[in-house]
Formats: structure tokens, C-alpha cells, sequence
């Protein structure tokens, strides 16, 4: 908004410098004459109150460069113009930088005060502390917290949710020392009046501070603001104990706009999800319903973190999809599962694939880490036309233990001065390294 203010103020001062750039706009022979008026150099009166005062230096102004060719009085325009815009600019500059610092100095403050208070009440034996001895555990004193405060709060609230027990957040000693501070009653009369954008940081601070708010939040399940729509729905996922998928598998819900920071946010419910005791949705009819691809990829890895053994066999089906992308995800879903029983199924799929997801193959038997597939690594080595293959081939050989590292020094034994760089690929600690 701030932004925005900038922006209209250097135009409104544009257009205004523009119209006295390009003419005279006071003919000479309508100056008023007004009893015991002061006289200006320029032949005409004004009273020197109230609007005749920015008035008179406007038409001073146009008439100073009257006189000129058209180009000076640009010159001067864009000057005088530039002049202003830098003064604008250097205020809303100043008044940025000391609100930072006035933030930032407000939460050290509070971050010093009571954060570590606030994790002694989060790891407190008594689950259902009352609220005065949470107020004399913290030493606090009561007192009106303005807005600008309560966001410093949430960002201490947020540091110390992740000591609070998410398995019953309806009862955790920090649900009362938010109430008691005044955080919830702030965070409620901003979703019910606040800007669409703070609804959306509320939103996402609830989330974080693991808050129940269902009846606050509900009303915005069906909000029109797409949005704030899918925010309060992923919210309605953590804290629903009924039916909290009911509005992930809607089509609308999953449909173009499911962007990479969506996908980065629901992992993270999954996980809060699983951490809290509670089921992962059931992935094989998203799956059968969803059209589009990316979201299709993103639950078949999704699977991998939160389904069922049974649900990761489905997804083998998609190693021969017509899809490609379903495909890599697929494979790097087997992968991180570490799945054993689709390492048959990788290796006579294999053939059928390109380079590309040969590799992904090739990773995905080395995170099995089974060991049977040392001669499966070999023989594509021995086979493979891209070196790109051959090397991620020789890397799964060289860090499947001591009969990989063996198979890999008999192959390098044989190898002609053109393969021997991809072994030395491989041994180098600078290429090759567990973190790979």
C-alpha cells in the first residue's frame, strides 16, 4: 500500500510539472485586482491565505519560465520533478529502515524476555497448566499490546511452537499463553476484519503455532479469494479430526493454479499430520481423479514419505506410463521409500526407458541399497551408449559396499585410456561423495 501511495504522489507531481512545462496557463488580462492585496512581480494579486498561498507559488512558478523555449522548462520540469520524487522516495526510505529497526529491536525484546519461559511451559510436565501459573512462570505483567507488537509476538510464538506438543494441540500449555497475552483475540479480529493479504499471514502464523481456531477459520473454507481459500482448507487439514480431506479432493482445489510453494506446504502438513498420530490421506484416488500432471508427480512422491506398502505397488504401475514425468517420479519415489520389492520390476523396466530415467533407476536401486543389484550396475556399464549412464553406473558400483567396490576395480582393470576418466570421475571426493 505504502508502495502504491509512492507511486500515485510521483505521477499526480509528473503530470502537474508536464502541464507547466508545456504553457502559460494565466493569460496576463485576467488578473483581479483586490483592495489591500498584495502585489506580485508578475502583474497579478492574490490574497496570501488560505488556498491563494500554494496558488500564488504555482503561478509564480509558470510564469518564472515563461519566457523560456520549450525545451528548458522540460529541463526544469523533469529537475525540479526529480528533485521531488528523491525527497519522497528518501522519506518512505527512512520511515522503512526505522520501522525495521523499531520491529526488530521489539522482538529481541520480547524474544529475551520470554522465549525461554515460553519452552518451560511447552515442556511442562502438567499438560493443563492454569493460566496465573502460566503468567507467574513467564513473569508477565498484563498490558495492552499494540498490532505492530502482536506481530512480534507471533514470530516468538512461532520459534517456540516447535517445542509444543503437536499430537494434542487443544491442550498444550501454549494455546493459554497465547490467549493470555492477547495473541489469539489478535489473530481472531484479523481474519474476521483484516486485508486479504494479512488474512493470509494470519492463516499461515496459524499453522505455524499449531492454533486452534475451527470456528474462525471455517468461514473461509468457501471464501470466493482463491487464495485465502486454499489456505484455510491446508489449515482445515491439520486440525480436522472428521472428514479433514474432504475438501483436498475436490478438482477445483487441485487444479493449474497448485503451485511448488502448495506442494512445499502440504508436505509440511503431511509431516505435522503423521507426527500428530493422525492418517495421510488415501493417495490412490487422488491419484485415479487428479488430470493434472504435476500434481500427479507430486503425490506419487508424496507416497513415498506418507502411503502404505500397499499404495507404493499402485504406484509401480506408473513405470510404464505413457507420461514420462510420472514416470521419474515414480522411480524416485521407489527411491526414497526405498522399496525392495519394485527393484525386480525397475530392472525389466529398464530397457524401455531413456537416458535420463535410466539414471533415476540406477539411484533409486542404490538408495535400496540391497546388494543385489551389483551385476545389474555392471552390466550396464558394460552396455550403456550415454557416459552420463555409465558414470552413474560406475558411482552405484563404487558405493554398494565391498563386492561393488571389487566389481568396480575389475572393470577399471580392463577399462582403455577413454573410460578410465569416468572411474576417476567417480573416486574423486570432490565428484563422488555419500551426499550425492
Amino acid at each position: 500500500m505504502k508502495r502504491g501511495w509512492i507511486i500515485f504522489l510521483i505521477v499526480v507531481a509528473a503530470l502537474g510539472f508536464l502541464l507547466v512545462a508545456f504553457g502559460d496557463t494565466v493569460p496576463e488580462d485576467t488578473a483581479v485586482i483586490y483592495g489591500g492585496a498584495e502585489l506580485s512581480p508578475l502583474t497579478q494579486a492574490y490574497q496570501l491565505w488560505g488556498w491563494n498561498i500554494p496558488r500564488y507559488y504555482y503561478y509564480l512558478f509558470v510564469h518564472l519560465f515563461a519566457g523560456y523555449p520549450w525545451v528548458v522548462r522540460v529541463a526544469y520540469g523533469v529537475i525540479i520533478f526529480c528533485c521531488i520524487a528523491f525527497m519522497v522516495l528518501t522519506v518512505a526510505m527512512t520511515v522503512d529502515v526505522y520501522i525495521r529497526w523499531r520491529n526488530r529491536k521489539k522482538f529481541d525484546e520480547i524474544k529475551e524476555k520470554y522465549l525461554e519461559k515460553l519452552k518451560g511451559v511447552c515442556y511442562a510436565e502438567v499438560e493443563n497448566l492454569p493460566t496465573e501459573e502460566i503468567k507467574r512462570r513467564m513473569d508477565y505483567k498484563e498490558r495492552k499490546w499494540k498490532d505492530w507488537e502482536m506481530r512480534q509476538w507471533a514470530n516468538v510464538f512461532i520459534e517456540a511452537s516447535r517445542f509444543t506438543n503437536t499430537q494434542n494441540p487443544n491442550l498444550t500449555n501454549i494455546q493459554r499463553a497465547m490467549r493470555m497475552v492477547g495473541f489469539t483475540d489478535y489473530v481472531e479480529a484479523q481474519l474476521m476484519h483484516g486485508k486479504r493479504t494479512v488474512k493470509l499471514k494470519m492463516i499461515q502464523t496459524v499453522r505455524l503455532t499449531n492454533m486452534q481456531l475451527p470456528s474462525t477459520i471455517t468461514r473461509l473454507v468457501n471464501d470466493k479469494d482463491d487464495e485465502l481459500r486454499k489456505a484455510s482448507r491446508l489449515y482445515y487439514m491439520c486440525t480436522s479430526k472428521d472428514d479433514p480431506y474432504v475438501f483436498f479432493e475436490e478438482e477445483s482445489k487441485l487444479g493449474l493454479h497448485f503451485s511448488l510453494w502448495d506442494m512445499m506446504e502440504l508436505h509440511e502438513i503431511f509431516r505435522k499430520v503423521d507426527e500428530g498420530g493422525l492418517r495421510a490421506p488415501l493417495f490412490v484416488p487422488i491419484l485415479q481423479r487428479v488430470a493434472n500432471p504435476g500434481i500427479v508427480a507430486f503425490m506419487l512422491q508424496e507416497i513415498a514419505y506418507w502411503g502404505t506398502d500397499q499404495e507404493m505397488r499402485y504406484v509401480m504401475e506408473y513405470f510404464e506410463s505413457p507420461n514420462f514425468t510420472h514416470r521419474a517420479a515414480a522411480f524416485t519415489s521407489m527411491g526414497i521409500r526405498r522399496f525392495a520389492e519394485s527393484e525386480k520390476s525397475m530392472q525389466r523396466v529398464f530397457h524401455k526407458q531413456t537416458e535420463a530415467h535410466r539414471r533415476l533407476i540406477l539411484n533409486a536401486l542404490l538408495a535400496i541399497g540391497s546388494g543385489r543389484s551389483v551385476p545389474f550396475f555392471s552390466d550396464t556399464y558394460n552396455s550403456s551408449t550415454s557416459s552420463f549412464t555409465r558414470r552413474t553406473a560406475l558411482r552405484c558400483l563404487w558405493m554398494s559396499g565391498a563386492k561393488g567396490k571389487a566389481v568396480f576395480e575389475g572393470l577399471k582393470q580392463k577399462a582403455d585410456d577413454a573410460d578410465r576418466i569416468l572411474f576417476q570421475h567417480v573416486e574423486s571426493p570432490i565428484i563422488n561423495y555419500d551426499g550425492v
